[in-house]
């Protein structure tokens, strides 16, 4: 049954990782239109009169603030991104049983390592339910415009700030050797494999933590955000343990045949309720969550979340 309910979670990581692939030729209902919940995941929404894509990347949503990435995208042949254009988008968002949006709060252009990289607005959801996020382009005096929607829980899967992190057992392993047999990762740093995340969750110390699979994943961005926690390792690994935890069981296996499909999600994904990933965490030394991400986090971000840790530690 373990492994029935493994393979059904992965699944459910396989679409959703896709999604941001495949949305970009998604169509759909007007933008004042809101799908059912059982079409949320079908969020970019496009028509005659709808010509922009709207691909958000998060899909684990609860309600409170939260960091939301989007990309934008033309709905032309070539789906041609709308990346760096802060001065000419306008961002929006609104419950769908209301009338008017609202200004989409602290938008801003994040560069990635690959795929460009994307806008982060801080959303702040004050109801469970599907939610509208809108944008318009001007476009030589004509304004273009996309929406995409989300279902805000009132309990996201994955633990939220101000929750305990769930004490579960992770991997080690001391030389690259033997990360090599349980991480993906291209020059893996046996520093990230060093502590059991139930033995680092209660020492003391504050602990970060990456859920990623580096060769596996599909938009791309698992290895540049371990590299990206590398840097922050650099900085902040005498005072923070930093940890690293591959999505699936049997990495060494996947990785030997180069079939994907015999992945079988490793329990602490499973303990900590990740639908999606990369998921990076920070937990202080009492145990409680101060900060997390879904998807691709930049350095800047992790460094201000990291000196907030440090802070309250």
């Amino acid at each position: 049954m373990k492994y029935l309910r493994h393979r059904s979670i992965r699944s459910l990581y396989l679409t959703l990782i896709a999604v941001p692939l495949l949305l970009v030729f998604a169509c759909g209902g007007s933008s004042t239109d809101a799908p059912n919940e059982s079409d949320v995941l079908a969020t970019a929404v496009r028509n005659p009169d709808n010509s922009l894509s709207v691909l958000l990347m998060a899909r684990d949503v609860e309600i409170g603030e939260a960091r939301l990435p989007i990309v934008v995208l033309l709905a032309d042949e070539d789906a041609t991104r709308l990346d760096d254009r802060l001065d000419d988008l306008s961002f929006s968002y609104r419950h769908t049983n209301d009338e008017q949006f609202a200004q989409l709060p602290g938008v801003a252009w994040r560069a990635w390592p690959v795929r460009g990289g994307a806008y982060t607005g801080a959303p702040e959801f004050d109801r469970t339910g599907i939610w509208e996020v809108q944008v318009s382009f001007d476009f030589e005096g004509d304004d273009r415009i996309g929406s995409s929607f989300l279902d805000v829980q009132q309990n996201s899967a994955a633990p939220g700030v101000g929750k305990k992190a769930p004490l579960t057992v992770t991997k080690t392993a001391s030389t690259v050797d033997e990360v090599r047999q349980i991480s993906s990762a291209l020059n893996p740093d046996p520093g990230f494999y060093s502590i059991s995340l139930d033995e680092a969750l209660v020492n003391g110390k504050p602990t970060v933590i990456l859920f990623s699979t580096p060769a596996f994943c599909a938009t791309q961005t698992c290895g540049p955000q371990l590299d990206t926690l590398g840097e922050l390792k650099q900085q902040h690994g005498d005072s923070i343990d930093f940890i690293h935890v591959e999505i699936f069981d049997n990495i060494r296996e996947m990785l030997d045949t180069g079939n994907s499909s015999i992945g079988e999600v490793a329990e602490p994904v499973n303990d900590w309720g990740l639908i999606t990933e990369p998921w990076t965490f920070f937990v202080d030394s009492d145990g409680v969550i101060t900060a997390r991400f879904e998807q691709f986090t930049t350095f800047d971000e992790l460094t201000k979340a990291a000196g907030l840790l440090l802070g309250a530690g």
